[in-house]
């Protein structure tokens, strides 16, 4: 939909409405991957209960982080362009074989980062999710920290996160936030983009969904994030 992809080139809000939007998943889908050509990451949206009470989806969805969205163990993160930026703490997933069906197959390595969702919907348009679908389940920029090895055995048992904004008090997160937990979700969104025939490929990085609701960033921001025994900062620009 032209009407989305020039309100994301310019940050702004889209002026679309929901009559403008496509009728089935499919379609939407269809309409959000029209460029996945260059498509370098993936994020998972309404995979947290407050995510489900706000879109009404019963499975998760997903969308695409093309070439130049995706940052890898940088300093820091630019959000000049983007609208309305949110922030939220993700264990980030790289693809190793989009067809596997173990985790130990499907993962090459992990991290602990930032998703950055930026939806460009209006209000009448943010709460439905073929629009979130269209509008690529709103995604902004990903920032993968901690980068290592796959290893299934930190997700074995429900873990704790802390993430800090600025000098604001620290808000607890939790792994089973995630339903299904992190690496759930995850082996979930390679059943789903296979279903609906995404570009999944080796390196791309997947957002497993929030440890804990974003909050609003502007640049000049300090995120810091722990958890797995890993700890990761960033300075949004």
């Amino acid at each position: 939909m032209q009407m989305l992809k020039g309100a994301r080139a310019e940050g702004r809000e889209a002026a679309v409405e929901p009559a403008d939007l496509p009728t089935d998943a499919a379609s939407a889908y269809a309409l959000a991957l029209a460029d996945a050509a260059s498509v370098a990451g993936w994020k998972i949206g309404g995979a947290n209960p407050w995510s489900r009470q706000a879109f009404g989806n019963s499975e998760n969805f997903f969308g695409a982080l093309f070439d130049g969205e995706v940052f890898v163990e940088t300093a820091e993160v630019a959000v000049a362009g983007l609208h309305q930026p949110l922030a939220e703490p993700e264990i980030m997933l790289e693809i190793a074989d989009p067809a596997a069906e173990t985790p130990e197959a499907a993962f090459s390595r992990m991290g602990l980062g930032i998703e950055i969702p930026a939806t460009v919907l209006p209000a009448a348009c943010k709460g439905l999710l073929l629009g979130q679908i269209s509008d690529r389940a709103g995604a902004g920029a990903l920032w993968v920290g901690a980068v290592r090895p796959f290893d299934a055995a930190p997700f074995q048992s429900p873990f704790l996160s802390e993430f800090r904004h600025n000098d604001a008090a620290l808000i607890e997160g939790r792994s089973n936030n995630v339903l299904g937990g992190p690496l759930g979700a995850a082996m979930e969104f390679l059943g789903l983009a296979r279903r609906y025939g995404a570009g999944l490929a080796a390196g791309q990085w997947i957002a497993s969904g929030g440890l804990n609701p974003a909050v609003a960033v502007q640049p000049g921001d300090r995120l810091s994030v722990a958890a797995m025994g890993l700890r990761v900062a960033l300075k949004i620009v």
